[in-house]
């Protein structure tokens, strides 16, 4: 693919080459630093960790959002062309995304999902109901403490650093699964994290040159 085709959201190193993503130890370490936040801010955290969301997309989540049963969070796609070739105005798009049952659990101490959505009452109401400077803030505080540093560290790297983690895993996820996810347009986009080369392919080519001396 051509690099003048790849919009700037995803490439995975600036310009100059500075890495745009969260490695597996700079996710753990972003996750260990955001239990020392207070429960609502934690949450927030681990929700755009275990999602791979855009933060705006997680400033939307209301108590109806948080499929329970499903261990499911829904989100909408803001980044979804809102017109169709005809030039028509689109319905606005979802996403569905599989979640640890923990964090469904925490999520719940937190902020009392089943207690609200047994009441049928105030179910739209905002679970972070703040600015986007607030919860840029949040995450910028809580890589500081995780001592995470350069163009890596925001919320976009930590999205980059989901998507990873999920085409380098054991059990790889299949790319059009992972477009789904993430709420990509087309599965070409998410090829962009193929470029990334996983641990057991890493020790791979580290065995190779040991091999040669």
């Amino acid at each position: 693919m051509n690099h003048e085709e790849i919009s700037p959201e995803m490439r995975l190193f600036s310009p100059d080459g500075q890495r745009l993503y969260l490695t597996a130890p700079e996710r753990a370490r972003f996750l260990d630093a955001a239990n020392d936040e207070p429960p609502v801010k934690r949450m927030f955290c681990h929700v755009l960790h275990y999602t791979g969301c855009r933060p705006r997309e997680a400033l939307e989540l209301d108590y109806s959002r948080i499929l329970i049963e499903d261990s499911s969070i829904v989100f909408r796609c803001l980044k979804k062309r809102k017109r169709d070739n005809k030039g028509r105005i689109k319905q606005p798009q979802f996403r569905c995304v599989p979640v640890p049952r923990q964090l469904i659990e925490n999520l719940d101490l937190v902020f009392s999902i089943r207690a609200v959505q047994a009441k049928k009452k105030q179910v739209d109401q905002l679970l972070w109901p703040t600015s986007r400077t607030s919860a840029y803030r949040i995450v910028k505080d809580v890589m500081h403490r995780a001592n995470i540093q350069g163009a890596m560290a925001s919320g976009k790297g930590l999205r980059h650093g989901f998507g990873i983690a999920m085409v380098t895993a054991k059990r790889p996820l299949p790319i059009h699964v992972l477009s789904k996810l993430m709420g990509y347009c087309e599965s070409k986009t998410t090829e962009i994290y193929l470029q990334v080369m996983g641990e057991e392919q890493r020790q791979l080519v580290t065995d190779a040159w040991s091999n040669e001396g």
